[in-house]
Parts: structure tokens; sequence; C-alpha cells
């Protein structure tokens, strides 16, 4: 359902983040102080896309557009098995950077923002739920049922997944122990902890006994920082999002390339509309995987490639009858993406990852805290842009938008999805600024999944059902290999959204393909 309110909205792929978040804002918390509580609560209740041990970016609104990104870098050394592996101990292979960014932003609701809020009134919530156990969610008991030979071959998910030896069922509690002596414990000495103190100390020991090549000193590197974002003027406002060595690049270049057409008189839902956005994110995914990487190491001048000239040259390279060929590797990936606006109409926007679902498979001693394996994403060809090296970022695939149109209304929206990302943006965007859709009919408008979904290895157009058969006909004939997908399918993405209108209201509203939620506060 979609909320509404003058005041405080916020929305969360789960129902406990999004009232935790809540909570905070009805105490007079900052949107910032919500989307901490609703992500320490996420690592209660939603274990297996997001947590303490991941990365983080954030998009923040108040009288600008910032971000913070907080991503982990390589180790000074390769794990002792030589290679980054998928899953397992070689695959937690980058420190995390989420906590480091919760540090930022609490830095600026606190300093910039007026907020009182301590870390015990931000993590309490999430300490007490992890440890009395919350019913294990739809999407958990979803993704461990398509992974479960795999979590089978981790011992330590099994804490996560089974209960007396039985995989958890509809109904059974979730419940992490160690996760909320963590909570509890970070609550009372603060973020730092995790980097350069007992907990860090905890982690390294586990480092080393996995043998991933991580010590502490990675982690007393780790940072996160407000980065300048990136923006595109697009129909009658600007579109942000956050540079690399996140892909939101690849967002813009593509919407910016569809700002060469008018979108609104393709027709909502015509083949016409569905191929422009195809061909255009099939482009970026193309410049993406062969350029994206830590800028940081390389003297990429990313800016560029968002110029006239070259935009015009990609608009110029799409045939508006015939679909380009495509064989890209894909890269799947989950995370969640949530976000909230205050009373005082400030608005903060966090997408946090494992990466994987499950991320790495490995939880760091008896810290509760399960690692990611966004080492994962580094190329494995050592002459790329991309390939591994000490004290490197690999390339990222999170990146949230926020539209700021001329006449005064602001949209925030983003989802989970690796390579899907920015094709569920592409649909958002449209949908919100091309066609003016308020934000429900927005995220139920059908989607489409270019290259491989989580478990198939077919490159192929992936569309919901509910596409009008005409349209998926005439894909087809324009040379689309399609595949039909349930309609309001997971596999296009948990996204979410809040509009605020020029009028003050505010609306908030998360996916109808998951079990996410939206409040407003009343008054």
């Amino acid at each position: 359902m979609m909320a509404e309110s003058r005041r405080g909205v916020i929305c969360t792929p789960h129902p406990e983040a999004t009232a935790a978040g809540m909570r905070i804002i009805e105490g007079g918390g900052s949107a910032i102080d919500a989307m901490l509580a609703a992500s320490a609560m996420l690592a209660a209740v939603y274990p297996h896309m997001t947590g303490l041990g991941g990365d983080a970016l954030w998009l923040l609104h108040d009288s600008q557009v910032r971000t913070i990104v907080g991503i982990g870098q390589a180790g000074q050394r390769l794990p002792d098995s030589g290679a980054i592996s998928l899953r397992g101990p070689a695959a937690v292979a980058t420190s995390a950077g989420a906590l480091a960014s919760w540090q930022t932003a609490k830095a600026i609701s606190r300093e910039q923002w007026g907020s009182r809020m301590t870390w015990a009134d931000l993590l309490g919530d999430a300490a007490d739920v992890a440890q009395q156990g919350v019913e294990v969610s739809a999407s958990q008991l979803f993704w461990q049922g398509q992974r479960q030979a795999l979590i089978e071959t981790l011992s330590d998910l099994h804490a996560l997944c089974k209960t007396a030896g039985r995989w958890l069922e509809p109904g059974d509690r979730l419940r992490q122990p160690h996760l909320a002596d963590t909570l509890r414990h970070l609550a009372k000495v603060g973020m730092a902890d995790f980097y350069e103190g007992e907990l860090a100390h905890a982690f390294a020991e586990s480092f080393e006994r996995l043998g991933c090549g991580l010590t502490l000193a990675d982690l007393a590197a780790t940072r996160a920082a407000e980065v300048t974002p990136l923006s595109i003027r697009y129909r009658n406002g600007s579109l942000f999002n956050v540079a690399p060595p996140c892909q939101g690049l690849y967002t813009l270049q593509a919407m910016a390339t569809l700002g060469h057409s008018a979108v609104a008189e393709l027709g909502n839902g015509s083949a016409a509309y569905y191929h422009h956005l195809v061909e255009a994110i099939k482009q970026g995914l193309l410049r993406r995987n062969a350029e994206l990487c830590d800028p940081q190491h390389s003297a990429w001048d990313n800016p560029a490639s968002l110029s006239a000239e070259r935009v015009a040259g990609y608009a110029a390279r799409i045939d508006a009858e015939r679909a380009a060929p495509w064989s890209e590797p894909g890269r799947p990936a989950d995370t969640v993406w949530m976000a909230a606006t205050d009373a005082q109409g400030r608005s903060a926007c966090l997408i946090q990852s494992l990466f994987h679902d499950f991320g790495s498979g490995c939880i760091l001693g008896d810290t509760g805290v399960l690692w990611q394996n966004r080492a994962a994403g580094f190329a494995a060809d050592p002459a790329h842009a991309n390939a591994w090296a000490p004290g490197k970022r690999p390339a990222h695939t999170l990146n949230p938008s926020c539209y700021l149109a001329d006449d005064g209304r602001r949209l925030f929206f983003g989802t989970q999805g690796g390579d899907g990302q920015p094709q569920t943006q592409m649909v958002l965007a449209t949908q919100l600024i091309d066609f003016a859709a308020p934000i429900d009919q927005a995220l139920r408008t059908p989607r489409f999944l270019l290259g491989r979904s989580f478990f198939d290895s077919t490159d192929n157009l992936k569309l919901e059902r509910d596409i009008d058969a005409a349209v998926i006909e005439r894909l087809a004939a324009m040379g689309h290999d399609v595949e039909l997908i349930p309609s309001l399918s997971p596999f296009t993405g948990q996204a979410g959204a809040i509009a605020i209108e020029v009028d003050g209201r505010r609306f908030a509203m998360h996916d109808p393909r998951g079990q996410g939620s939206s409040l407003g506060q009343p008054g």
C-alpha cells in the first residue's frame, strides 16, 4: 500500500524495518536516523540481503543533493588460495564499508540536521528483535529455497536457515543472539569499534582463520566519504545518481540517451517504449563491463561520458526498428533500497548490500556478522581496469536515484537487483517523469530484465507476463530474444519510491513484488 502524509514518510523492504524507522521519525529523529534504525532492523529480520558486513551508499537531500559512499576496499594481499572465490572464505576479501557510512551519515544528522538521537536509540529495537526472534521472512524462505545446495556447503549459514536440523519454514522464528550482542555493543561504544576496537580484533582473528587476506590494518583503513553526485538534465528537471565505482553513471547515460527520444509519444507500455529502454541500457551495460572501476586507481575521466556529444552518439546508435545483438555476461546481485522523508522535508535514501544473497556465506566468529562477497565484483582479467589490486574498491552495482523537477516536485527511487537496477530505474523514471504516473502506478508497471537472472544462464530479454501480448510479439519480431516471467516477478527487483509534491503532500511505497511496506506520519 502507498502511504501519504504532509509530515514524515518511510518505505523499506520489511514491515518491521518500516515501523522501526517511523518510531524514530515520530520521536523527533531525522530521515537519516530513520534509515539507520531501519537498516539495523533489516540486519535482524532480512539477513540474507543486508547486514553490518556489507557496503552502503546514501543519497541525501535537504537544500542540496549529496551522496555518501561506504565501500570496502581490497586487502593488501590476496586470499591464501591465491584467488578470490564467489562464496566461502576466499570471498571475504574486501572490508565492509556500511558502518563507516553510518558514522558519516549520523554526523550529518547530528551536526547539520540537529538530531539528538543516540546509537542506543537507533539500534535498540533491532537488538531486541535479533535476540527475541522474528517470524522468518517470505523473502528469506524464497531465497534459501533457491540456494539449498549452496547453503548445505556453507555451515555458517545453517544458523540462519535451519532450526533443530531442518530448514526454516513459514511461521518459524529467526533468532540471531550473537548479532544482538554486537548491536548492543556498538550502541554503547559507537561504530568506530567495528574498525579499530574490540569487534575489529574479533574480525581480524576470523580473517586469519579464514585465510582471506584481510587484516586488522585493512579494517582500520576503511573509509566512507561524501562524494559529489553525478547529474544530468532530463526533461524539466535534474536527475542525480552516485559516481563510480558505482554503476549510477550508466543509469544516467541511459536516461540521457532516452532524453533524445520523445518517450511520452512512444506510447506507455508500447513495443517502441520497451525497445528504446532496452536498447539504451544495452549500450550502457556494454560500456560498464569494459570500463567501470575505482577512479582512485585510474585516470579515467568518467563525467566526460555524460557530455552532450557523447550522449548524442549513444542515441544515434539506437535502431528504432531492430534490436542490437546481446551476449554480455550478467552481474546478478542482491541488496535493499529504502528511503525516508522527515517532518522537516529532508530526505535520505539508503541502499545497502551483501552483494549476492547471503554474501560470502561466512559469519565471523561469534559476532553474528555475515560478511559480504563484494570482492567477487573484481574482474578476473588482470589487465582489466577493474582487476584486483591492494586497497582498491571493486566496481559496484549499487546506485540510488533522485529527481528534482524545476517546478519543485522531488522524486527518490531505487531498487535491488544487480544489472537489473538501472533497468528497473529506467522504468520508474520514465513512468514518474515522462508519464507523470503516481508512485503506486509506476511501481506496478510491468518491467523487463535484460541478461542473466539470479539462477539461469540465459542472456535473453525477460518480460513480465502482464505486458500486452501484442507488444511481446512485436518485440520478438524486432529481434529481441524474449522469455516470459511471471507478473510482478521478484526477478525484476525490489524497488521503492518517495514522491514529494509541490503542494507538500508526501507519498511513499515499496515494491508490490515483495513484502515491503510504507508508513506516513499522522497529523
